[in-house]
Order: structure tokens, then sequence, then C-alpha cells
């Protein structure tokens, strides 16, 4: 007699009974189709039925039809056929003053293409192009500010320091608990006893431009609110008001600018809520709130500067200005000069410590007279992905020859996909067709002798038995 093996397959999915299912606020609609684009940026480009499938899938005691899927993504700006906003007419800048170039490297300013870097002679791959040995304006890390209070970190750099034992003679504040991780960064923190020390009796009158007890404030309310970019702006200033010759000033607002409320809009019409500008501060849904933030912010930095206070229109350009020129936080004044391309040309690398510079090198080779690039994206994103957070973080629409080409792949791809889907339909279809019919289903013979499948009955549960 013949062996006999049993096989149970399971086709349909269990069926969800209309008692367990629930009606789902459109926010968690929203949320739901958002976390499905980050997954997968190529579902971002799906139609509304076929997104509809994915979603009821991921989420099948949701009742959501079809078409309160498409009202409620109309609603947020998020169907495909959506005008998504970009600011790039928006951003202007200024000729940068006091600008040393480096050698073989030239620097172009046009009202209509504004700043870039080029070559003034060819470049192998590999070669320093220059190299900047601090940044303009330095920024710590925002979230060790407790541990700098605690003196477990530089209160410069933000560097975590092992054990106190560590800590040479000389290294500690003598009015604070402060403490710095070398002589290095105790020279170069010169903002340190003008922001920290509050020598400043509030309620008097004061010649000071800056109040110590009111940075502390300031600072406090950006760590709580984790909002690195109101942050930088204050220390920046400061460090532009403490700048005797005037030419720090004149150099950051020389920066590609553009308001912080401006830029809101293309995050807000992403559907994404900052996720990719962790230094915005606020979150999708949440406008009202968000401009409370920003008027809340305004308020208190002036409380700082009091003999020099801005308006809120500067202090939206300050903000705005850090978010599209910082690099790991910090700004650089020739390499702020590059200009974007998914293909760079060059590569950035930082030195071993947060507070170094930057060595800029060629990343292939490169002619003469050829315009400079760097990537202000992971190049190696998907194409979606690329050029949304182009969009949302520095408000232009990528058309550089590799997105051309991604896009182009990208088509191939789906229409593959959508082949493929025709076929799983058309098997499906047959199925469904066959469910009280019988016929055989052919097995592969890889070792000769083996099985094929006897006629079965489609239903919940298919039985395949197989003879050897």
């Amino acid at each position: 007699m013949p062996n006999t093996h049993i096989e149970i397959i399971n086709i349909n999915d269990c069926k969800i009974s209309t008692e367990d299912q629930v009606i789902p606020h459109e926010r968690r609609i929203v949320e739901g189709v958002i976390q499905l684009w980050k997954e997968d940026p190529i579902t971002e480009s799906l139609g509304i039925g076929k997104l509809h499938a994915l979603v009821k899938k991921r989420n099948p005691n949701w009742s959501l039809s079809e078409k309160r899927l498409k009202t409620v993504l109309k609603s947020y700006n998020l169907l495909n056929s959506a005008e998504q906003f970009a600011y790039a007419s928006e951003i202007t800048s200024k000729d940068t003053p006091n600008l040393v170039m480096p050698k073989n490297i030239r620097y172009q300013f046009t009202k209509n293409r504004g700043k870039g870097l080029y070559a003034t002679k060819p470049f192998k791959e590999g070669d320093l192009l220059w190299e900047e040995e601090s940044p303009l304006f330095f920024i710590p890390p925002l979230d060790h500010m407790n541990l700098i209070k605690s003196s477990n970190a530089c209160t410069y750099c933000a560097t975590l320091l092992k054990t106190a034992s560590q800590l040479k003679k000389g290294l500690d504040c003598n009015v604070c608990s402060d403490v710095w991780c070398s002589i290095r960064c105790k020279k170069k923190d010169t903002l340190h006893g003008t922001l920290k020390h509050n020598v400043y009796q509030e309620g008097k009158k004061s010649k000071k431009r800056i109040v110590s007890a009111a940075w502390l404030r300031y600072e406090k309310y950006c760590y709580e609110n984790k909002w690195n970019a109101a942050h930088a702006v204050a220390l920046i200033y400061a460090y532009c008001l403490t700048d005797k010759t005037g030419v720090l000033l004149q150099q950051f607002d020389a920066f590609a600018k553009v308001r912080q409320d401006i830029r809101y809009k293309a995050i807000d019409s992403s559907g994404i809520g900052g996720s990719f500008d962790t230094n915005s501060g606020g979150a999708l849904f949440v406008k009202e709130q968000q401009e409370a933030l920003w008027r809340e912010a305004y308020a208190k930095f002036n409380e700082i500067f009091p003999l020099d206070e801005i308006t809120y229109e500067q202090y939206m350009e300050f903000l705005g200005s850090y978010n599209i020129n910082n690099v790991d936080g910090s700004m650089f004044l020739i390499q702020a000069h590059l200009n974007h391309n998914c293909d760079p040309n060059v590569r950035v690398l930082f030195g071993e410590h947060k507070a170094d510079g930057i060595k800029v090198y060629a990343k292939r080779d490169i002619k003469a007279n050829e315009e400079l690039t760097t990537s202000y994206v992971n190049p190696a994103h998907d194409v979606n992905q690329r050029l949304r957070e182009l969009r949302v973080n520095w408000g232009f629409k990528c058309n550089c020859n590799k997105c051309k080409e991604d896009k182009k792949a990208l088509e191939k791809r789906k229409s593959s996909e959508s082949k493929d889907a025709s076929h799983k339909k058309a098997v499906k279809e047959m199925l469904d067709s066959a469910k009280d019919e019988e016929f055989d289903l052919p097995l592969p013979n890889g070792d000769g002798e083996r099985t094929r499948r006897k006629s079965v009955r489609f239903e919940e549960t298919v039985i395949a038995v197989a003879e050897d």
C-alpha cells in the first residue's frame, strides 16, 4: 500500500465578524497610510484602490470603505493628485562677505542661480579639495543638556565624560558646576560665562546685551520641547552679538534663508508631520499649537537679548536659515555653498571629535569648471523618499539625472508588478470559479517517480493528498 501524505493548505484569511470591526478615526487612517509610505515608499504612487487593499490587509478589523479613505486623504492633501507644496522660490540669499576660498575652488553668486562652488582645475578621485578646521557656528547636542548640568558631559561640545577623576585641574568652572573635556574646548567656549553665570540681577536696569537667567530659561524650554533649531539660533545670535567685528552677523545673514512657517507648509502637505525635519518643532495636526510654540519661543528669545530684540519675521527667518544650512547640527561657511545632487561629486568627512571641522574630498574625477555638489539626503534611499525629503526640508523638487533614471526604473518595476498582479488575479479568478469543481493539480517531478496531487475540492481549507 502506498504511503499517504496529507497536507493542510489554508487559502482564505480568517473572517472578522462584524461585531469585532471598528470604525477608525480619520487620524488613525492617516497615520496608517503614512506608516505604509514610510516602510515602502513605492506605495506612495499606488492608486486609491490598491492603497485601500493594503490598509485593510494591515487592519482587518477596520470598517473602512474605499470612498471614505479617499475622502480622508483628500482632506489632508495626501492624494497622489494633490499638488505638493515646494518653497524654493521663497528662498533668498546674499553674497557672502569676507569669504576666503580654498585654492583651486571658485565661488560664484548670481541672482538667477544663487550660490555655487566650482573646480578651477581637474581633480582626481580621493583628492582633498579643502578643509574647514572648525564650524562657523558650533552647536552642541541639546539632548545632552542634563548630562552637562550634572558634570557628566563637556559644557562646550557635550562629549560624555567617563569619570570625574579623568578631569585635570583647570577643566572645571570656578563659578558653576560645568566642566570641559579638554583645554581646547575650554578655550573655544567663549560664551560660557556670558550665558551661564547669572551676574545680572533681573528687575534692575542693565546695559548687558545678554541676560543669562533668560538664556537658562530658554535653554530649558528648548530641551523640554526637543527643539534643536530654536536652541541653535539663540546660540548663533549670541555669537554674533559678542563678535566685535560684526562679520559673523553679516555672514549668518548671507546664508540661504526662508521663513520657518513657510517651510512648515511643506511639512504639513507631505503628511509626514516633520519626521524628516527634527529641528523644526511641532508636528502634523497641530497647526494652531505650532504657531503658539513659535510665538512663545520668540518672546523668550527676546528676553535674552533686551538691547538687540528682533522681529517675529526675523526669528522665523533665523529658524528657517538654520534648518536648511546646518550639517550635523553645526554651520560651516564654505560647505554651505555646495548645491545638491543625488549623485554628488564630493564627499564631506567629519573629524572624530564633535567640535572638529570637516574635510571635503573628490568622490570621483572632477573636470575643470565643473560644479561641486553634495547630497543633502542619503543617495541610497528610494527615489520617492529622496524627493519627499528634499521637497520638505529644502523646498525643491529634484530633477537630477539620478532621479530621472530611478524614476524610469521605478515605472518599469511598477509595470512588471502590474503584469504579475494581473496574472495572479487571473489565477485567483480561476480558483474562485472552481470552488465546486474537481481537477488535477500537478506537482513538479524533480525526482522522477515522485508524486502528483489527486483531485480536490476548494473550500475554506484544502486537503491535498499525495501518494509515494
